[in-house]
């Protein structure tokens, strides 16, 4: 028989792994709800499986403020949003990578715990960086409307869908080849 609380640790588990597994959005904008989300469900499983939140009137502060950084971001012109939203992806998805971390330590008794502040600045500098595409190009848009005289220019970002490499073609093997 199950426990309530580890029926809502495993639940709760369940719920973090669906919302992290989209945070590879390749837009800006999706991957900071994205992240958002993740963060939000990281730190509510982080809560029930009894981990304590750092700074209590973070986790309130936090549900509000997201809606109004995406607000805020919304408002910017298209050439100054991806880097908000690259900017709050970095953030709550280093926060989610923390969070899922804590949640691991407290289940597993603690033992690698001060690692999780460390794998969520990792994260964040890896979402930051994910981002680098989207940012470059708002700021060659921007440059291209300045230079063109055309502020009204519009500019419709695509990201490149990455492919798999190839597998390399092996060698024969040495030992198999004689000479005549």
């Amino acid at each position: 028989m199950i426990s309530p609380a580890s029926f809502l640790v495993r639940c709760s588990a369940a719920a973090l792994v669906a919302a992290i597994c989209p945070a590879h959005a390749q837009v800006a904008s999706e991957q900071a709800v994205h992240a958002a989300v993740a963060d939000g469900v990281s730190t509510t499983v982080g809560i029930a499986a009894g981990a304590a939140e750092i700074n209590p009137v973070g986790a309130v502060l936090s549900i509000g403020l997201k809606p109004v950084v995406m607000r805020y971001a919304s408002t910017l012109p298209d050439v100054q949003q991806p880097a908000v939203y690259a900017a709050a992806a970095s953030m709550w998805g280093g926060a989610a990578a923390n969070n899922a971390c804590v949640v691991a330590a407290v289940l597993s008794g603690g033992a690698f715990g001060p690692v999780c502040v460390a794998l969520g600045v990792a994260w964040g500098l890896k979402t930051w960086n994910d981002s680098e595409e989207e940012r470059t190009f708002w700021e060659g848009c921007a440059m291209l409307r300045q230079y063109a005289h055309e502020p009204d220019l519009k500019c419709v970002y695509t990201p490149i869908a990455r492919k798999a490499q190839p597998p390399q073609a092996q060698p024969a093997p040495v030992a198999g080849l004689q000479a005549p």
